[in-house]
């Protein structure tokens, strides 16, 4: 049993594959949540939809290789110019011309790069734990070789596509309880992991591991840069995915507002969800 029931529900033809969606409440404006990559589908949104969607039209729609949405069979149907423009034909499917767009990790950085690109259909953006190349990736991230086969696996070694075909749910254990270093949030590391089972290590393996898009610092600089509209930035101190400097450049970059959950983790919209509403909900009021 959901808390809230949605009023639309569709498929989005692209061509490779049909992008699930889901739309709930009626009100003004549109806010669309972005899923930051194939690991989980929307229901990570799941803490806020009910609430926001009692004031504004809220959107979420599944990305490519978990929840409702298809799934490619090569790596270049995972490629973020398409996750991008998946978010434009969601968009166009329900209606919507404007809209703020909330994105986490990745998907914050999709907000972005769409709010930088066609800034006459982006109101505002409120990015969470950012996934753009504003600053070094974490250490842990990148000290051991993606692709290196192993005898044992322990750790961030485990970030591994040899580990991923071997165990997909005991990396997916050992990935969320990162994402959830606050106390008491079993429930939450729960969810997640049930979610990346819906998807699989094959599929993940082809949606690839790389640097966030665009990889290049200069060019995701000029991106922000470019960005007009109102911007949000929650960051969690205690992030284990991106680092939290991140957040903190992107806000000076685009002169937005930027949030520090102390204690908070990567995933604060569901670990915190009562203090991220209302800063969504305020944002949201202020730049409709």
């Amino acid at each position: 049993m959901r808390a809230a029931e949605p009023r639309e529900t569709g498929f989005v033809d692209r061509g490779d594959v049909s992008i699930h969606y889901e739309v709930y409440g009626a009100g003004t404006p549109a806010v669309y949540l972005l899923m930051p990559d194939t690991i989980v589908e929307s229901r990570g949104w799941k803490a806020q939809v009910p609430f926001l969607a009692r004031q504004f039209r809220v959107i979420v729609s599944d990305p490519r290789g978990n929840g409702g949405s298809g799934t490619p069979t090569v790596h270049e149907g995972f490629a973020d110019r398409l996750m991008i423009d998946d978010a434009w034909a969601v968009m166009d499917a329900v209606g919507v011309e404007q809209a703020v767009l909330v994105g986490l990790c990745t998907g914050a950085g999709y907000a972005v790069l769409m709010a930088a690109e066609k800034p006459e259909r982006v109101l505002g953006v409120c990015a969470i734990n950012p996934g753009l190349q504003l600053g070094p990736p974490l250490p842990h991230k990148v000290e051991f070789d993606f692709d290196e086969p192993r005898e044992r696996y322990t750790g961030w070694q485990k970030l591994n596509r040899h580990y991923w075909m071997a165990d997909w749910p005991d990396f997916a254990r050992f990935f969320f309880a990162e994402m959830f270093p606050e106390p008491h949030s079993t429930k939450q590391r729960e969810d997640c992991v049930e979610w990346a089972l819906q998807t699989t290590p094959e599929a993940m393996i082809l949606a690839g591991y790389a640097p966030p898009y665009p990889g290049d610092e200069a060019q995701t600089v000029a991106i922000a840069e470019a960005v007009r509209c109102p911007v949000l930035v929650i960051t969690g101190s205690l992030d284990r995915c991106q680092n939290p400097e991140r957040g903190g450049r992107l806000a000076q970059l685009t002169g937005g507002k930027h949030v520090i959950i102390d204690g908070g983790g990567h995933l604060p919209q569901a670990r915190d969800p009562v203090r991220v509403n209302l800063l969504l909900r305020d944002f949201v009021r202020r730049v409709a």
